[in-house]
């Protein structure tokens, strides 16, 4: 039965991949403009991987280009007075990160210059965009989204839990939204979500502590792709694995950091994908005409270390598709 089991979990993944609305656009080689592009890159904190690859592609596509870098440092209460004090005439593209960013930036754009998106989870649910398959906006841009549900069904392949804890920023839209996803998922495959409200960097710390010392008991902790959160992976990662505490994590960083586990997406080629946005409008299309763009194929990531020090038996199935970290 248990054999049974895992082939219907591996059946589950690929109903769910079979599922994304919007594939990943091929980048083809064309005519590129002699022109100097002039890219603003609006992050919410500090240089990712996304954009690392998004210049390279750029690059390798054979694109010059200057950018300048507007770096909210998860300061959301500065962040508007910092959009403002930007002239968008100056530039050819407006490249933003992560979903507060993105709206911002878009109210404050009004269309007059191309906007490039990139890790917004639920870019319809926040208004970035009308439709995944499309804009009637001078927008277009890229999703980190995995399916809750398939992140949940995994993470309860490998672990057992009936109370999952969740870091959330009410300050976030996505992390609400990711919220109010994770609740209804409790009540569909029965667990309690335990919502700890973490804000500021105070809050957290003794959000953490109050499960690491047992004060808030909890089978797991999740992890969302909310970029404040995030930005403390190294602190969670390692604090929550001292005190042997299982964690899933939402994107590929937190498990890096010493998160259990996640089924996640690859930045590198998310920031590829955003790059691939912008050669297709230099080559002719419209930004509206541009599907969000999603990653076909989510995958499994583990934490070897974390794994042997909780003493996680892992079923050879997932193992085998699993990305192992050490």
């Amino acid at each position: 039965m248990k054999y049974y089991n895992k082939l219907l979990f591996i059946l589950l993944i690929s109903i769910f991949t079979l599922n994304i609305q919007a594939q990943p656009t091929t980048i083809k080689a064309s005519e590129v403009s002699n022109k100097e592009l002039n890219i603003a890159l609006i992050l919410w904190r500090g240089e990712t991987k996304a954009e690392v690859s998004f210049k390279k592609t750029l690059k390798n596509l054979g694109y010059k280009v200057k950018y300048t870098i507007y770096d909210a440092q998860n300061q959301r209460f500065k962040f508007p007075d910092v959009l403002r004090r930007i002239d968008f005439s100056e530039y050819d593209y407006i490249y933003t990160f992560g979903t507060t960013a993105s709206q911002l930036t878009k109210r404050l754009l009004d269309n007059k210059v191309p906007q490039i998106f990139n890790i917004v989870s639920s870019p319809v649910m926040a208004n970035v965009v009308d439709s995944m398959t499309g804009s009637s906006e001078n927008i277009a841009g890229v999703s980190n989204q995995v399916p809750l549900e398939l992140q949940i069904k995994t993470a309860l392949s490998v672990i057992k839990f009936k109370r999952l804890a969740l870091f959330f920023n009410p300050r976030e839209q996505n992390s609400m939204i990711i919220r109010s996803k994770l609740i209804h998922l409790g009540e569909k495959y029965n667990f309690e979500v335990v919502s700890l409200r973490s804000p500021i960097k105070e809050m957290l710390i003794d959000n953490v502590k109050k499960l690491t010392t047992k004060t808030v008991v909890v089978d797991a902790v999740y992890l969302p792709a909310d970029s404040f959160i995030v930005s403390n992976a190294k602190y969670i990662g390692e604090e929550l694995r001292r005190a042997k505490i299982k964690s899933i994590g939402a994107i590929q960083e937190y498990v890096e950091q010493g998160a259990l586990m996640g089924t996640v997406t690859d930045y590198t080629k998310l920031g590829s994908m955003s790059a691939s946005i912008v050669h297709q409008h230099e080559n002719g299309t419209k930004l509206g005409n541009i599907p969000v763009q999603i990653q076909k194929n989510p995958f499994i990531v583990l934490n070897k270390t974390t794994c042997d020090l909780l003493d996680i038996d892992i079923d050879s199935i997932i193992l085998d598709q699993a990305i192992i970290l050490k």
